[in-house]
């Protein structure tokens, strides 16, 4: 009875996921389906595209029997967030999230974003659809919403607040970019709130690879990489283009079917390797920061995303010999992002192109993103020239030669399985500098 349980709460969640999804093609991306029962609600495209992804990844998320009765709250409130149209009621429900997960980021985070909402209330703009909401968001009310969606991403300098890693709270973090996204809907952002936006990802997912590179545990790691794709796509967030938009709301998807194989051999189908998910969704994230000619912010992020994959190689339960059995949970995710990695061209014009042709108005023309089914994606630069093309089943070619790399990277860790003392001594050194550098590491955790 217990494991049917289990099963009927995992899969609760997508079903409402899916529920959704099927209003979207009888929707207009410029509008949306509304009511008034029990709570004014609203739902558009966007809500969709990021409520898919957020079901996905609580009906995969690894957590524990202990937080059982927490799952339902959690997929409650999430979808109340999601559909909610009231900018303090949003406020509020995210900060219950947080009392109910005992997180205190998200407390703060919750905090701040009630702080914002009040002082647009007050500017008299109540709701999200609210057409005089965009002319009254001033730049102190921008940096307590951005502030707060730091927070509740776990991004640098939050990530430096000492937390208990939790698989559940790592599956409902992708909330957070809603208020960012809901905001570009009302218009173009000022350039400065942008531009700290980018730098601000690029620093969190470089800090966020790092971080995961020194781990000494499996959750610690799992925290950080999670902390990294987080940062990306809130650096993809801040280009204001129509791929950039995409790769923002495509990589919540990678996050998803990634948690349940961050463990043994199977942790390669969570790295952003082909033909995976999250690999299409790193891909993305790439090829928009190319297209808005961003060429730092995509060295930087392609820095931070070959650092998180040795970090994900180095943890000690990544033996081979420590392999667990595959859960039915990893196998359908190992599905999922096999399958999502070769049908992301579709999944994207479906799914992730009308909540992008909702956000429009607040858009640059610098980076926009074609697609063709069966073949791939593009995206395209302002001259509409291609910068980083896609392509799905000619990924299935290039994942023979990784996947041959990859092999012979864990036969020569397999190899190295009897480390000496003496050998061991440089990594000790090298955790020793890293508890020094006390304005990385943050907090020791209890």
């Amino acid at each position: 009875m217990s494991g049917a349980l289990r099963l009927l709460v995992r899969v609760l969640p997508l079903a409402g996921g899916l529920a959704l999804l099927l209003e979207l093609p009888r929707m207009d991306p410029l509008t949306s389906v509304g009511g008034a029962w029990p709570l004014p609600w609203r739902c558009d495209a966007l809500a969709i595209a990021l409520g898919l992804a957020l079901a996905l990844g609580i009906a995969l998320a690894p957590w524990h029997a202990q937080q059982l009765w927490r799952l339902p709250l959690v997929s409650a409130l999430l979808a109340v967030a999601l559909l909610t149209d009231q900018l303090i009621l949003l406020a509020l429900v995210l900060l219950a999230l947080g009392l109910l997960l005992a997180d205190r980021r998200w407390m703060l985070a919750g905090g701040l974003l009630l702080l914002a909402a009040l002082l647009l209330a007050a500017a008299g703009a109540m709701r999200w659809s609210d057409p005089q909401a965009g002319p009254r968001l001033s730049s102190p009310t921008f940096l307590l919403l951005a502030l707060a969606c730091l927070a509740g991403l776990g991004t640098y300098p939050f990530s430096l607040m000492a937390a208990r890693p939790d698989a559940l709270r790592r599956a409902a973090q992708p909330i957070w970019l809603l208020p960012l996204l809901r905001t570009v809907a009302w218009g173009p952002w000022n350039s400065g709130w942008a531009l700290a936006l980018v730098l601000v990802g690029a620093v969190g997912a470089l800090w966020a690879a790092g971080a995961a590179l020194g781990a000494s545990d499996d959750e610690t790691c799992h925290e950080r990489l999670s902390g990294l794709w987080l940062s990306m796509a809130l650096a993809c967030l801040g280009l204001l283009t129509s791929v950039g938009m995409a790769a923002a709301l495509w990589l919540p998807y990678g996050i998803a079917v990634s948690q349940p194989l961050l463990t043994g051999r199977r942790r390669m189908w969570a790295m952003p390797l082909p033909p995976t998910l999250m690999f299409t969704a790193v891909w993305l994230a790439l090829g928009a920061t190319a297209a808005s000619g961003a060429m730092v912010l995509a060295a930087a992020l392609l820095l931070a995303t070959l650092i998180g994959v040795v970090a994900g190689y180095r943890t000690p339960e990544a033996a081979p010999h420590e392999e667990a059995p595959l859960t039915p949970t990893a196998r359908a995710a190992l599905a999922l992002t096999l399958g999502g990695g070769l049908l992301t061209p579709l999944a994207i014009r479906a799914l992730i192109l009308p909540a992008v042709d909702q956000l429009q108005g607040g858009l640059t023309p610098f980076g926009l993103i074609t697609i063709w089914p069966w073949v791939g994606l593009a995206a395209l630069d302002a001259g509409q020239r291609r910068v980083a093309v896609l392509p799905s089943i000619a990924l299935l070619a290039l994942a023979l030669v990784i996947g041959a790399l990859v092999w012979l990277v864990a036969r020569a860790a397999q190899a190295r399985q009897g480390t000496t003392a003496a050998e061991a001594a440089p990594q000790a050194d090298l955790q020793q500098a890293l508890r020094q550098v006390w304005w990385l590491r943050g907090r020791r955790r209890g």
